[in-house]
């Protein structure tokens, strides 16, 4: 059931509300409807819900309640509906000229490319109508030398530091031999850490099913609910009343810009979406919505004119001020507030749930990956860029690695002369680079630089303490960092496995559009938190289920000296070619096998 207060209210009559949802959900343009060829009759079971019924017809549920106007307000036990079937479109495809190759889960642009043996832009034009990302199920033009090896019967495998071809047969069963025969350029190269080696599928999956086991996913969706009501407060930023709803350029140009009136209300569908996986696992969620609109007297009239004490948990607002005020309010009651997408520190009290890791936190994850790997590695060369912001890392990698070199930038251009990083790196042994800087022309010019150092005699890896949103700028290349293997902490990894795929195509049929980053952790805050409160009764309780990983996020919130919790799970990323691969410290590494 969901409740919403403030979030309607500013909407004055029914006609007004209509056009808003017009075009909120319609704004990305109108597609043409198939046409019927005939229905069938589903009988609607105990606890199903349109989306289910939905995903087993492969319809959207729009196309249900079109057909059974009743389903609108909701279904019920026995209740019977109309399913559209619709009539399939023939197409005739002359002959390619080309060999096909069908696009698999988890496949990128750069593994369709490295599996050919071309580079990315001779696949693209190949196959001009590509963009950056792939569908499943895609066919795409490949070289037509190539096209009779299935590629589905190969994996790859990457080369671990001090890995012969003696570790490597124990662990795959492959001789030097088969590898050199699938891997031809092994007869003139030696085999080298990071290296990409093809191996057969069914080394891979064993491999795989070996890293399932041992690193299975922690979740409560299986655990017993002892509370089966979980009532939850949104307060989100939505600024309804800002929206000129008469002015449909206006509205179409404030809902398609990215604003916080946008952020909030794809934060709010992943949280709806959420809503209804729980309730169809079981647990009956109440959901109430307040418009904070972003300003703080709003946020004081919600907390005074409404119950707190009603909610389990409150979500939101999203910034770090309106956080810190509603905590404090609601200390009073114990009533836990969750920070949703604050990433700086706020003042919390006792109530405060921060789901963002800190810097600190994200700092102390790459310090140990860095130590795992330094006690395997014979010596490393290790190369520390800082700037004047960055002091404190650079002395803890001083402590960390005395005998380091440091560079400084140049003070008033922010680069590094290429012949000074060039006259410090070795063939001899790994060169390890920290960038500690989120300068854009020093990220650009050595992401640049250290791309053009690696050679097959010179391996070049760059690592950075904190990976600040500069990397994501159009002049950062994104190939030479995967190139130099970026190593970097995360509070977020985007998968793309099954559970992840099948989340995006239901989403999708739902509001229209694949669901970006705002809602997928709309979607993950929401779960986790209603899961811990329904498996232990309320938040604090439940904090004692430790970690807790969802979509692409984890949760295990640890208690902090000055009242309340911050979530410390973390992942350790590393960008290999166009993908971001999660990477384990090596001590606990059972292969060196990549998810891709």
């Amino acid at each position: 059931m969901i409740l919403v207060q403030n979030l309607l209210q500013p909407l004055s009559g029914s006609k007004r509300f209509i056009v808003f949802v017009f075009l909120l959900f319609c704004i990305a343009g109108v597609a043409q409807q198939p046409e019927v060829s005939h229905f069938v009759v589903h009988k609607v079971k105990k606890k199903e819900t349109l989306d289910a019924i939905a995903s087993r017809y492969d319809i959207s549920t729009e196309q249900i309640i079109a057909h059974n106007p009743f389903a609108k307000k909701g279904i019920r036990k026995r209740d019977k509906l109309k399913i559209p079937r619709y009539k399939k479109v023939v197409k005739i495809i002359s002959a390619p000229a080309f060999g096909n190759h069908v696009v698999a889960p988890k496949e990128t642009l750069w593994r369709v490319a490295y599996t050919y043996g071309i580079s990315i832009d001779s696949l693209r034009i190949l196959n001009t109508e590509v963009g950056d990302t792939l569908s499943i199920g895609a066919s795409l033009k490949v070289p037509i030398k190539t096209a009779e090896e299935k590629a589905a019967q190969f994996s790859y495998y990457t080369v671990q530091p001090r890995e012969g071809y003696y570790r490597i047969e124990q662990k795959l069963g492959l001789s030097r031999e088969k590898l050199t025969a699938l891997n031809p350029e092994l007869i003139s190269v030696d085999l080298q850490a990071g290296m990409v080696l093809k191996i057969p599928k069914i080394e891979t999956d064993t491999l795989l099913q070996q890293k399932t086991q041992l690193f299975s996913k922690p979740s409560f969706w299986d655990s017993t609910f002892v509370t089966p009501v979980v009532r939850i407060a949104l307060m989100a930023p939505f600024r309804l009343s800002r929206i000129e709803l008469n002015s449909v350029l206006q509205t179409e140009k404030t809902l398609t810009e990215r604003n916080l009136t946008t952020v909030a209300l794809d934060f709010y569908a992943g949280i709806l979406f959420a809503t209804d996986s729980l309730n169809a696992a079981g647990l009956s969620v109440e959901l109430t919505v307040f418009d904070t609109e972003n300003q703080r007297h709003i946020v004081e009239q919600i907390l005074n004119q409404h119950n707190f004490t009603q909610f389990d948990a409150v979500i939101g607002p999203f910034t770090p001020g309106n956080v810190s005020r509603v905590s404090q309010a609601l200390s009073f009651f114990n009533t836990p507030v969750v920070s949703p997408l604050t990433p700086r520190n706020f003042k919390s009290y006792k109530t405060s749930f921060n789901s963002i890791p800190s810097k600190k936190n994200l700092s102390k994850r790459i310090a140990t990956y860095i130590d795992s790997l330094d006690a395997i590695t014979e010596n490393p060369c290790i190369l520390i860029i800082s700037d004047d912001k960055n002091r404190k890392t650079e002395l803890r990698l001083q402590e960390q690695f005395p005998l380091a070199e440091f560079i400084r930038p140049n003070e008033r251009f922010g680069y590094v002369e290429p012949d000074v990083v060039d006259s410090l790196l070795t063939p001899t042994r790994p060169n390890w680079v920290f960038l500690e800087s989120e300068d854009l022309n020093l990220i650009t010019s050595m992401t640049s630089m250290l791309n053009a150092q690696q050679r097959d005699d010179r391996q070049v890896q760059l690592f950075t303490h904190y990976r600040s949103a500069t990397y994501d700028d159009p002049n950062v290349s994104q190939e030479h960092l995967g190139n130099i293997r970026f190593t970097y902490p995360s509070n977020f990894h985007i998968k793309q496995d099954s559970t992840r795929l099948k989340f995006d195509a239901s989403y999708k049929r739902r509001f229209g559009k694949v669901p970006n980053r705002t809602a997928v952790k709309g979607f993950d805050v929401m779960i986790d938190v209603a899961l811990r409160i329904a498996v232990k009764r309320n938040l604090y309780n439940g904090v004692s289920l430790g970690l807790g990983e969802q979509l692409q996020h984890r949760f295990k919130y640890s208690p902090i000296p000055s009242g309340g919790y911050e979530n410390t799970a973390t992942y350790i990323i590393q960008q290999q070619g166009f993908e971001m691969i999660e990477v384990k410290p090596p001590s606990i590494v059972l292969d060196s096998l990549q998810s891709r």
